[in-house]
């Protein structure tokens, strides 16, 4: 008896999961200076199951705080916001506390050690101590736990912070800050406290966290520098079709300027498919060599869920393919070519393990010659070939990252006034020339050089008009 070809076995379409050989992350180099703030001492989000499946996190904000109650707060959560607000401009580590907001601002949501992680300050770990009650007690943070009593009950391990949906920022930080200070938070785009989901932004902070620690690259973007509009659009200088609020949940920038945007997914919503296509739409619209853009999808189903069907593994890889026939060509600026698949556990096979996959960001890309399983390839993220159109500085943004709080603090330590200039050139205005009276005119002396006991000295910037950070580590 013959079968019937729809009886007949389906050939897999998804490539096995690879079984990854890790190592502990103590052992690989990791460029963050501080061993305390390295990954090996951190809670691990993913594999720690900081959260049950489906769970959000319990927040604390400062309207609740104000609310009478018998139970009674930590002393230093007593002051009122007008002291909180002088505290945070005249208090120790100001530079810190701009880099905490711009970090928040740009990563959403973000545990203690994080925080600690990408500002380079300890303290920051600490939810009781002074520059956290400034931040919170001003209105502009938010503090909260882990929904899992057991991660809950080390306060100084288990907060995570997030932006305080209030004017706060706009009312009462934003017009006392220099340009240079508000640069630095903002990236010159308002302060905001949308898209705020926990688990899934802790694990795009993390990500974006290991890969400025233990790669060799440019720099990483948080989500408010991942929109589509700054990636393909106004970015390059170009309008993109309906830019709406589309964003990756980060971006590693290459040294080359290549964009590694990637998408955090633990499950296959109704929407997944869309968003795969429009990010499809987008890179068939966009050249490699004028975009530097490609996009990478990991999968990061919940650990209680891998080896079951909730987890979106399979689902991810089916659902590009189903978008990738809309788009034939396998070239090089194809959506095949520039889109692929890589899973958490692949890259991390265990809690505060490294895999030669991560160190090499290896993803999937469906551009093999057959079918089935044999389509699908495995590729370097970094090696793909990048040749920038010669109108297309693609490195720039390299630089001008150096300049934002939400930047990691080892990549971007230094005095960066040069590449925002003084308040004169930003208004380009020439520098005054003195006026003399009663006939007399000195000679000639450059603008700039101090005269009499301070002679031979050059006049510079105050410190909160450079973009200067300096950050303290406390050993």
């Amino acid at each position: 008896m013959v079968s019937s070809p729809r009886s007949a076995p389906l050939e897999p379409s998804v490539p096995p999961q690879q079984e990854s050989a890790g190592w502990p992350a103590s052992d690989a180099f990791s460029l963050n200076p501080v061993e305390q703030l390295e990954l090996s001492s951190r809670l691990d989000p993913y594999w720690e199951q900081l959260w049950a499946p489906g769970s959000q996190a319990v927040w604390s904000t400062k309207d609740i705080l104000d609310v009478p109650r018998a139970t009674p707060v930590y002393k230093k959560y007593h002051r009122g916001i007008d002291e909180s607000v002088e505290q945070f401009f005249s208090g120790k580590f100001f530079d810190q506390k701009l880099s905490f907001l711009g970090a928040l601002d740009s990563w959403r949501t973000m545990t203690a050690q994080q925080m600690s992680a990408f500002t380079g300050m300890k303290e920051f770990a600490d939810v009781n101590s002074f520059p956290l009650s400034n931040l919170f007690m001003s209105g502009l943070i938010d503090i909260g736990m882990f929904n899992d009593p057991i991660a809950r009950m080390d306060k100084t391990l288990g907060a995570i912070y997030r932006p305080a949906d209030t004017n706060s920022f706009k009312k009462l930080i934003e017009p006392r800050l220099t340009y240079p200070e508000w640069l630095h938070i903002t990236g010159g785009t308002p302060w905001s406290a949308g898209g705020q989901y926990d688990r899934h932004n802790v694990l795009a902070t993390e990500l974006g966290l290991r890969c400025a620690e233990y790669l060799d690259i440019g720099t990483v973007l948080g989500e408010k520098y991942a929109s589509v509009d700054l990636l393909a659009g106004t970015g390059l200088g170009k309008d993109v079709d309906k830019p709406d609020n589309r964003r990756a949940d980060g971006v590693v920038v290459r040294k080359d300027g290549l964009r590694i945007a990637y998408e955090l997914t633990a499950n296959d919503g109704a929407d997944f498919e869309r968003k795969i296509r429009r990010w499809a739409d987008l890179i068939a619209q966009r050249p490699l060599e004028t975009s530097g853009l490609v996009v990478v999808y990991v999968t990061a189903g919940h650990p209680a869920r891998l080896g079951t069907s909730a987890n979106p593994r399979v689902a991810t890889y089916n659902t590009l393919l189903r978008v990738l026939r809309d788009y034939p060509s396998r070239g090089a600026d194809s959506p095949a070519h520039r889109i692929g698949i890589a899973s958490w556990d692949e890259w991390f096979p265990a809690r505060h393990q490294l895999s030669d996959q991560f160190m090499d960001l290896t993803a999937n890309f469906a551009t093999g010659p057959g079918k089935g399983i044999s389509q699908w390839e495995s590729k370097s993220l970094l090696d793909i070939p990048f040749t920038p159109h010669r109108s297309f500085n693609a490195t720039a943004i390299n630089e001008n990252m150096m300049l934002l709080g939400q930047t990691p603090w080892w990549m971007r330590e230094g005095d960066h006034t040069r590449l925002i200039g003084t308040p004169l050139g930003r208004h380009n205005t020439a520098p005054p020339i003195p006026t003399y009276y009663r006939g007399y005119e000195p000679k000639y002396r450059q603008f700039g050089i101090a005269t009499g006991s301070l002679e031979g000295y050059r006049i510079t910037l105050p410190d909160r008009l450079k973009a200067q950070w300096n950050t303290r580590n406390s050993e």
